[in-house]
């Protein structure tokens, strides 16, 4: 029987993309072993969840540029990552774009391996060859340059929409995806596409999906890393975070 490493999942924010983080692992597990004879049911990897409050988690986001107001945040999802610890995880993964802004300060003290999904998209980027990153996300994402930072030192250069009529159309959307009230935002993501990346070439751009909600838009791609429509390049953050997840609770690395 094929050994895993045990997956820490910090979750819960939100519980939709929790849902497909479990799902896409217990499927990758099934998809590898597609062809091979099977005595017994197929090999999955052992997982611990720390479901958090979405609500709880919003409420205690600070402020960017305020180190202070972030301390009560940061403590939440440690306090998640020290319970994991204590299951005898191997290593974690937090199933959201926004904590990892904080992800120094979450990860401070915390003794096992966290795969950081900003560390993860930079790399699949160079694999891809995309150059230009228009990264969509929550407001905390957008408003820092903890992720435009991360693609920087892998030679990418990332770029958000502009405060204001521009951010409030992203934040929105994701706000109705996660209370499930829309299953839409092609139309949106498209004219947001054409406005900051049209004059630049179209095989070394895409849009970056970085709300583990936004890929929800687009439910025929969900177990694609990346794909493209009219003409539009899109990635997938949390498929590119899941495989990473897999990959390395199949690895022999410790």
């Amino acid at each position: 029987m094929r050994q895993f490493k045990k997956i820490g999942i910090v979750g819960g924010v939100s519980w939709l993309s929790t849902v497909e983080y479990y799902q896409s692992i217990c499927e990758m597990s099934h998809r590898m072993a597609n062809g091979l004879e099977q005595s017994a049911p197929v090999a999955i990897p052992e997982m611990t969840i720390e479901s958090l409050n979405i609500n709880k988690s919003f409420g205690l986001r600070g402020t960017n540029g305020n180190d202070v107001s972030w301390q009560p945040f940061e403590s939440y999802f440690r306090s998640a990552l020290q319970r994991l610890e204590t299951s005898n995880v191997d290593f974690a993964i937090i199933a959201s774009n926004t904590p990892h802004n904080r992800f120094d300060q979450i990860t401070d003290g915390i003794n096992i391996p966290i795969l950081n999904i900003f560390e993860e998209v930079a790399k699949y980027c160079v694999k891809e060859g995309i150059e230009t990153l228009l990264v969509l996300g929550t407001e905390p994402i957008m408003a820092s340059e903890v992720f435009l930072n991360a693609l920087n030192g892998y030679g990418i250069l990332g770029l958000v929409p502009s405060k204001g009529i521009d951010q409030d159309v992203v934040v929105s959307l994701i706000n109705l995806l996660q209370a499930k009230k829309c299953n839409k935002g092609l139309v949106q993501m498209e004219d947001l596409a054409n406005r900051y990346l049209g004059d630049l070439p179209k095989n070394s751009t895409a849009v970056c999906l970085s709300c583990t909600e936004l890929s929800l838009v687009f439910p025929e791609h969900l177990n694609s890393t990346i794909f493209k429509i009219n003409g539009i390049t899109y990635i997938n953050t949390m498929l590119i975070h899941i495989k990473a997840a897999f990959d390395y609770a199949i690895s022999e690395s410790a």
